[in-house]
Protein backbone atom coordinates (compact mmCIF):
# COMPACT_ATOMS: atom_id res chain seq x y z
CA UNK A 1 0.00 0.00 0.00
CA UNK A 2 2.49 2.20 0.63
CA UNK A 3 4.34 1.56 -2.53
CA UNK A 4 1.24 2.47 -4.61
CA UNK A 5 0.52 5.59 -2.37
CA UNK A 6 4.69 6.92 -3.23
CA UNK A 7 4.10 5.56 -6.80
CA UNK A 8 0.95 8.01 -7.03
CA UNK A 9 2.25 11.05 -5.34
CA UNK A 10 5.04 10.42 -7.67
CA UNK A 11 3.20 10.80 -10.67
CA UNK A 12 1.63 13.31 -9.27
CA UNK A 13 4.72 15.61 -8.75
CA UNK A 14 5.88 14.29 -12.29
CA UNK A 15 2.76 15.64 -14.03
CA UNK A 16 2.88 18.96 -12.71
CA UNK A 17 6.54 19.81 -13.77
CA UNK A 18 7.42 22.10 -16.38
CA UNK A 19 10.17 21.54 -18.71
CA UNK A 20 11.47 21.77 -22.23
CA UNK A 21 13.05 19.98 -24.96
CA UNK A 22 15.66 21.67 -27.11
CA UNK A 23 16.67 20.97 -30.89
CA UNK A 24 20.48 21.23 -31.85
CA UNK A 25 21.41 24.44 -34.21
CA UNK A 26 20.60 24.19 -37.60
CA UNK A 27 22.91 24.11 -39.70
CA UNK A 28 25.25 22.22 -38.09
CA UNK A 29 28.28 23.87 -39.63
CA UNK A 30 28.41 27.04 -40.94
CA UNK A 31 31.39 28.11 -43.90
CA UNK A 32 32.30 31.63 -43.42
CA UNK A 33 34.79 34.71 -44.44
CA UNK A 34 36.96 36.35 -42.43
CA UNK A 35 34.33 38.97 -41.48
CA UNK A 36 30.77 37.52 -42.39
CA UNK A 37 28.35 36.71 -40.62
CA UNK A 38 25.73 32.96 -40.67
CA UNK A 39 23.11 32.54 -39.38
CA UNK A 40 21.44 29.45 -37.31
CA UNK A 41 18.29 28.22 -35.86
CA UNK A 42 17.00 26.00 -33.24
CA UNK A 43 13.82 25.05 -30.94
CA UNK A 44 12.41 24.86 -27.65
CA UNK A 45 9.48 22.77 -27.08
CA UNK A 46 7.44 22.29 -24.57
CA UNK A 47 4.75 20.35 -26.07
CA UNK A 48 4.55 17.58 -23.32
CA UNK A 49 5.00 20.27 -20.96
CA UNK A 50 1.39 21.76 -18.71
CA UNK A 51 3.80 24.84 -17.53
CA UNK A 52 4.74 28.31 -19.38
CA UNK A 53 8.69 28.60 -19.27
CA UNK A 54 10.87 31.60 -19.66
CA UNK A 55 14.47 30.65 -21.24
CA UNK A 56 17.82 32.56 -21.66
CA UNK A 57 20.89 31.80 -23.25
CA UNK A 58 24.50 31.38 -22.00
CA UNK A 59 27.51 31.20 -24.14
CA UNK A 60 30.34 29.79 -23.24
CA UNK A 61 32.73 31.99 -24.71
CA UNK A 62 35.37 29.38 -25.51
CA UNK A 63 36.32 30.76 -29.31
CA UNK A 64 36.57 34.32 -30.92
CA UNK A 65 33.18 33.87 -32.73
CA UNK A 66 30.68 36.45 -31.51
CA UNK A 67 27.35 34.76 -31.48
CA UNK A 68 24.11 36.78 -30.56
CA UNK A 69 20.53 35.88 -30.54
CA UNK A 70 17.43 37.44 -32.12
CA UNK A 71 15.71 37.11 -28.45
CA UNK A 72 17.85 37.72 -25.58
CA UNK A 73 15.13 35.49 -23.98
CA UNK A 74 12.08 33.78 -25.31
CA UNK A 75 8.96 32.92 -22.83
CA UNK A 76 7.52 29.32 -24.60
CA UNK A 77 3.50 28.56 -23.75
CA UNK A 78 3.03 25.26 -22.62
CA UNK A 79 2.21 22.83 -25.76
CA UNK A 80 4.07 24.63 -28.08
CA UNK A 81 7.34 24.92 -30.20
CA UNK A 82 9.28 28.46 -30.86
CA UNK A 83 12.07 28.85 -33.46
CA UNK A 84 15.00 31.07 -32.09
CA UNK A 85 17.43 32.50 -34.45
CA UNK A 86 20.94 34.01 -34.36
CA UNK A 87 23.62 35.46 -36.07
CA UNK A 88 27.37 34.08 -35.73
CA UNK A 89 30.30 36.47 -36.98
CA UNK A 90 33.59 35.90 -37.37
CA UNK A 91 36.09 38.35 -36.51
CA UNK A 92 38.55 40.19 -39.44
CA UNK A 93 41.91 39.23 -37.45
CA UNK A 94 40.85 35.83 -37.12
CA UNK A 95 43.13 32.55 -38.42
CA UNK A 96 41.72 30.34 -41.01
CA UNK A 97 40.37 26.73 -39.56
CA UNK A 98 37.45 25.75 -37.51
CA UNK A 99 35.90 26.94 -34.43
CA UNK A 100 33.03 26.34 -32.17
CA UNK A 101 30.93 28.06 -29.47
CA UNK A 102 28.98 26.59 -27.34
CA UNK A 103 26.24 28.08 -25.47
CA UNK A 104 23.00 26.64 -22.74
CA UNK A 105 19.53 27.11 -22.62
CA UNK A 106 18.22 28.05 -19.39
CA UNK A 107 14.53 27.22 -19.29
CA UNK A 108 12.56 28.14 -15.74
CA UNK A 109 8.26 27.96 -15.02
CA UNK A 110 7.36 31.51 -15.51
CA UNK A 111 7.14 33.58 -12.66
CA UNK A 112 3.55 33.65 -10.43
CA UNK A 113 3.23 29.89 -11.48
CA UNK A 114 2.75 27.30 -8.25
CA UNK A 115 3.56 23.76 -7.69
CA UNK A 116 6.05 21.64 -8.66
CA UNK A 117 9.11 22.83 -10.46
CA UNK A 118 12.32 22.35 -12.37
CA UNK A 119 14.84 24.67 -13.96
CA UNK A 120 16.05 22.91 -17.06
CA UNK A 121 19.87 23.64 -18.06
CA UNK A 122 20.33 22.23 -21.98
CA UNK A 123 24.23 22.87 -22.45
CA UNK A 124 26.81 22.19 -24.81
CA UNK A 125 25.01 23.00 -27.79
CA UNK A 126 27.52 23.51 -30.29
CA UNK A 127 27.78 26.22 -33.16
CA UNK A 128 30.56 25.36 -35.58
CA UNK A 129 32.31 27.23 -38.00
CA UNK A 130 34.68 26.91 -40.55
CA UNK A 131 36.57 29.97 -41.29
CA UNK A 132 37.78 29.82 -44.97
CA UNK A 133 39.40 31.74 -47.64
CA UNK A 134 37.16 29.99 -50.95
CA UNK A 135 33.81 28.38 -49.93
CA UNK A 136 33.39 24.77 -51.06
CA UNK A 137 29.35 25.27 -50.50
CA UNK A 138 26.93 27.28 -49.42
CA UNK A 139 25.55 27.36 -46.12
CA UNK A 140 21.64 26.63 -45.32
CA UNK A 141 19.80 30.26 -45.37
CA UNK A 142 17.84 30.93 -42.46
CA UNK A 143 15.83 34.17 -42.63
CA UNK A 144 16.00 37.16 -39.85
CA UNK A 145 13.68 37.46 -37.73
CA UNK A 146 10.79 39.42 -39.13
CA UNK A 147 11.22 42.77 -37.15
CA UNK A 148 7.54 43.58 -37.66
CA UNK A 149 5.13 40.34 -37.78
CA UNK A 150 2.56 40.95 -40.84
CA UNK A 151 -0.24 42.00 -38.04
CA UNK A 152 1.45 44.64 -37.17
CA UNK A 153 2.55 45.87 -40.77
CA UNK A 154 -1.84 46.34 -41.41
CA UNK A 155 -1.96 48.07 -38.27
CA UNK A 156 0.34 50.52 -39.29
CA UNK A 157 -1.11 50.77 -42.71
CA UNK A 158 -4.35 51.28 -41.49
CA UNK A 159 -2.91 53.52 -39.14
CA UNK A 160 -1.79 55.90 -42.01
CA UNK A 161 -5.06 55.50 -43.75
CA UNK A 162 -6.35 56.73 -41.25
CA UNK A 163 -4.44 59.95 -40.41
CA UNK A 164 -4.61 60.51 -44.27
CA UNK A 165 -8.32 60.36 -44.76
CA UNK A 166 -8.25 63.01 -41.32
CA UNK A 167 -6.23 65.62 -43.07
CA UNK A 168 -7.78 65.23 -46.41
CA UNK A 169 -11.35 65.52 -44.54
CA UNK A 170 -9.76 68.63 -42.18
CA UNK A 171 -9.07 70.46 -45.65
CA UNK A 172 -11.98 70.38 -47.48
CA UNK A 173 -14.21 71.53 -44.80
CA UNK A 174 -11.32 73.82 -43.74
CA UNK A 175 -11.51 75.05 -47.00
CA UNK A 176 -15.43 75.25 -47.33
CA UNK A 177 -15.78 77.23 -44.55
CA UNK A 178 -12.48 79.39 -45.74
CA UNK A 179 -14.86 80.35 -49.02
CA UNK A 180 -17.71 80.67 -46.81
CA UNK A 181 -16.55 83.64 -44.76
CA UNK A 182 -15.05 85.21 -48.03
CA UNK A 183 -18.17 85.45 -49.62
CA UNK A 184 -19.86 86.60 -46.43
CA UNK A 185 -17.85 89.74 -46.53
CA UNK A 186 -18.39 90.37 -49.66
Amino acid sequence: MRKIILLMLGMLIISQIAYAGVTNPLPTELNLFKGESGRFKFQIQTVASNREVECNYRLAKESPLVVEFDPAGITVPAGTVREVRGTVSVPEEVDFGTYEEKFCISCRPTAGQTGTSVAIDTCDLPIKVNVVSERARDNMFVAPKPSVFPWQAAVMVLLVLAVIIALVVVYVFGKRRLLRKLEKKR
